[in-house]
Protein backbone atom coordinates (compact mmCIF):
# COMPACT_ATOMS: atom_id res chain seq x y z
CA UNK A 1 0.00 0.00 0.00
CA UNK A 2 2.95 2.39 -0.16
CA UNK A 3 3.79 3.93 -3.53
CA UNK A 4 7.20 4.75 -4.88
CA UNK A 5 7.76 8.23 -3.35
CA UNK A 6 6.58 6.46 0.03
CA UNK A 7 3.25 8.62 0.19
CA UNK A 8 0.37 7.76 2.46
CA UNK A 9 -1.55 5.90 0.72
CA UNK A 10 -4.87 5.09 1.84
CA UNK A 11 -5.59 1.86 3.51
CA UNK A 12 -7.74 -0.69 1.81
CA UNK A 13 -11.67 -0.86 3.33
CA UNK A 14 -11.41 -4.22 3.73
CA UNK A 15 -8.78 -3.60 5.99
CA UNK A 16 -10.27 -1.00 7.92
CA UNK A 17 -13.65 -3.01 8.35
CA UNK A 18 -11.10 -5.83 9.72
CA UNK A 19 -9.57 -3.26 11.96
CA UNK A 20 -12.86 -2.16 13.59
CA UNK A 21 -13.76 -5.65 14.16
CA UNK A 22 -10.57 -5.79 16.21
CA UNK A 23 -8.59 -7.83 14.23
CA UNK A 24 -5.15 -7.24 15.72
CA UNK A 25 -2.98 -7.57 12.37
CA UNK A 26 -4.95 -4.94 10.67
CA UNK A 27 -4.96 -2.57 13.35
CA UNK A 28 -0.89 -3.33 13.57
CA UNK A 29 -0.88 -2.54 10.00
CA UNK A 30 -2.25 0.79 10.60
CA UNK A 31 -0.20 2.02 13.88
CA UNK A 32 3.37 0.54 11.96
CA UNK A 33 1.61 2.83 8.68
CA UNK A 34 0.73 5.89 10.22
CA UNK A 35 2.63 6.07 13.67
CA UNK A 36 5.76 7.71 11.57
CA UNK A 37 3.76 10.56 9.62
CA UNK A 38 1.53 11.50 13.07
CA UNK A 39 4.97 11.62 14.80
CA UNK A 40 6.58 13.58 12.65
CA UNK A 41 3.12 15.79 12.60
CA UNK A 42 3.36 16.24 15.94
CA UNK A 43 7.24 16.80 16.38
CA UNK A 44 7.48 20.01 14.03
CA UNK A 45 4.09 21.14 15.87
CA UNK A 46 5.69 20.82 19.48
CA UNK A 47 9.29 20.89 19.03
CA UNK A 48 9.49 18.66 21.56
CA UNK A 49 10.49 15.05 20.41
CA UNK A 50 8.93 13.59 24.49
CA UNK A 51 5.72 15.41 23.37
CA UNK A 52 5.16 14.48 20.19
CA UNK A 53 5.52 10.67 21.01
CA UNK A 54 3.11 11.03 24.04
CA UNK A 55 0.95 12.64 21.55
CA UNK A 56 1.17 10.27 19.12
CA UNK A 57 0.74 7.49 21.44
CA UNK A 58 -2.69 9.34 22.59
CA UNK A 59 -3.70 9.59 18.72
CA UNK A 60 -3.44 5.67 18.62
CA UNK A 61 -5.15 5.11 21.78
CA UNK A 62 -7.99 7.18 20.26
CA UNK A 63 -7.85 5.58 17.26
CA UNK A 64 -8.66 2.41 19.11
CA UNK A 65 -11.05 3.63 21.31
CA UNK A 66 -13.27 5.42 18.62
CA UNK A 67 -12.75 3.25 15.28
CA UNK A 68 -15.76 1.26 15.33
CA UNK A 69 -17.22 4.58 14.93
CA UNK A 70 -15.44 5.64 12.20
CA UNK A 71 -17.39 5.97 9.05
CA UNK A 72 -15.27 5.81 5.22
CA UNK A 73 -17.12 8.01 3.27
CA UNK A 74 -17.44 10.98 6.29
CA UNK A 75 -13.36 11.60 5.39
CA UNK A 76 -10.35 9.28 4.75
CA UNK A 77 -8.93 7.13 7.29
CA UNK A 78 -5.51 9.32 6.82
CA UNK A 79 -7.72 12.75 6.95
CA UNK A 80 -9.64 11.09 10.19
CA UNK A 81 -6.29 10.32 12.10
CA UNK A 82 -4.64 13.55 11.49
CA UNK A 83 -8.01 15.68 12.80
CA UNK A 84 -7.24 13.17 15.89
CA UNK A 85 -3.41 14.56 15.95
CA UNK A 86 -4.52 17.98 15.27
CA UNK A 87 -7.04 18.11 17.82
CA UNK A 88 -5.05 16.77 20.28
CA UNK A 89 -2.21 19.15 19.27
CA UNK A 90 -4.79 22.55 20.07
CA UNK A 91 -5.59 21.04 23.34
CA UNK A 92 -1.88 20.53 24.22
CA UNK A 93 -1.23 24.18 23.34
CA UNK A 94 -4.26 25.23 25.27
CA UNK A 95 -3.79 23.43 28.56
CA UNK A 96 -0.02 24.38 28.23
CA UNK A 97 -0.46 27.84 27.71
CA UNK A 98 1.01 28.18 24.86
CA UNK A 99 -0.76 30.31 22.43
CA UNK A 100 -0.80 29.02 18.94
CA UNK A 101 -2.23 32.10 16.97
CA UNK A 102 -0.88 34.17 14.32
CA UNK A 103 -1.57 37.52 13.27
CA UNK A 104 -2.48 38.33 9.33
CA UNK A 105 0.78 40.44 8.80
CA UNK A 106 1.80 39.93 5.53
CA UNK A 107 5.12 41.08 3.93
CA UNK A 108 5.25 42.05 0.50
CA UNK A 109 7.39 40.23 -1.51
CA UNK A 110 7.88 39.77 -5.51
CA UNK A 111 9.58 36.46 -5.14
CA UNK A 112 7.34 33.34 -4.89
CA UNK A 113 6.29 31.54 -1.75
CA UNK A 114 7.14 28.42 -3.10
CA UNK A 115 10.90 29.30 -3.48
CA UNK A 116 11.07 29.31 0.66
CA UNK A 117 10.22 25.82 0.71
CA UNK A 118 13.04 24.57 -1.96
CA UNK A 119 15.84 25.46 0.16
CA UNK A 120 17.40 23.09 1.92
CA UNK A 121 16.76 22.87 5.24
CA UNK A 122 17.86 20.86 8.23
CA UNK A 123 14.80 19.22 10.26
CA UNK A 124 15.75 21.70 13.23
CA UNK A 125 15.89 24.87 10.79
CA UNK A 126 12.45 24.11 9.59
CA UNK A 127 11.05 23.01 13.03
CA UNK A 128 12.41 26.41 14.25
CA UNK A 129 11.12 28.23 11.07
CA UNK A 130 8.30 26.94 11.55
CA UNK A 131 7.71 27.11 15.30
CA UNK A 132 7.58 31.36 14.38
CA UNK A 133 4.51 31.01 12.40
CA UNK A 134 2.22 28.89 14.92
CA UNK A 135 -1.73 27.64 14.50
CA UNK A 136 -3.16 26.53 11.18
CA UNK A 137 -0.24 28.64 9.29
CA UNK A 138 2.13 25.19 10.71
CA UNK A 139 -0.35 22.70 10.15
CA UNK A 140 -0.73 23.61 6.54
CA UNK A 141 2.76 23.27 5.94
CA UNK A 142 3.63 20.31 7.63
CA UNK A 143 0.74 18.23 6.08
CA UNK A 144 1.24 19.48 2.64
CA UNK A 145 4.93 19.24 2.33
CA UNK A 146 6.88 17.72 4.93
CA UNK A 147 3.88 14.88 4.63
CA UNK A 148 2.77 15.76 0.91
CA UNK A 149 -0.79 15.25 1.88
CA UNK A 150 -3.33 16.80 -0.87
CA UNK A 151 -4.79 19.91 -0.75
CA UNK A 152 -8.63 17.99 0.05
CA UNK A 153 -7.16 16.23 2.87
CA UNK A 154 -5.56 19.05 4.53
CA UNK A 155 -8.87 20.95 4.31
CA UNK A 156 -10.61 17.48 6.29
CA UNK A 157 -7.45 17.70 9.07
CA UNK A 158 -8.03 21.58 9.75
CA UNK A 159 -11.67 21.86 8.80
CA UNK A 160 -11.74 24.30 6.37
CA UNK A 161 -12.27 24.75 2.50
CA UNK A 162 -10.18 23.87 -0.07
CA UNK A 163 -10.36 27.33 -0.86
CA UNK A 164 -9.48 28.68 2.33
CA UNK A 165 -6.70 26.07 2.54
CA UNK A 166 -5.13 27.77 -0.89
CA UNK A 167 -4.90 31.27 1.11
CA UNK A 168 -3.54 29.91 3.96
CA UNK A 169 -0.76 27.87 2.24
CA UNK A 170 0.17 31.11 0.14
CA UNK A 171 0.47 33.25 3.66
CA UNK A 172 1.38 30.16 5.34
CA UNK A 173 4.92 29.97 3.05
CA UNK A 174 5.26 33.82 2.58
CA UNK A 175 5.48 34.32 6.70
CA UNK A 176 7.70 30.60 6.33
CA UNK A 177 10.07 32.49 3.52
CA UNK A 178 10.27 35.87 6.00
CA UNK A 179 11.09 33.83 9.19
CA UNK A 180 13.61 31.31 7.03
CA UNK A 181 15.38 35.00 6.13
CA UNK A 182 15.63 35.94 9.60
CA UNK A 183 17.08 32.88 10.56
Amino acid sequence: MQDTNSRLVAPNPDLIQRAQQGDRESISWLFNRFQPSIFRYLYYKTGHRETAEDLTSDVFVRMLRFLPAYQTQSASFQSWLFRIAHNLAVDYFRKSGFSTELTDDIPNSDLLPEAAVEQSLSHEELRQALSKLGGEQTDVIILRFVLGLPIAQVAQVIGKSEDAIKGLQRRSLLNLREALHKR
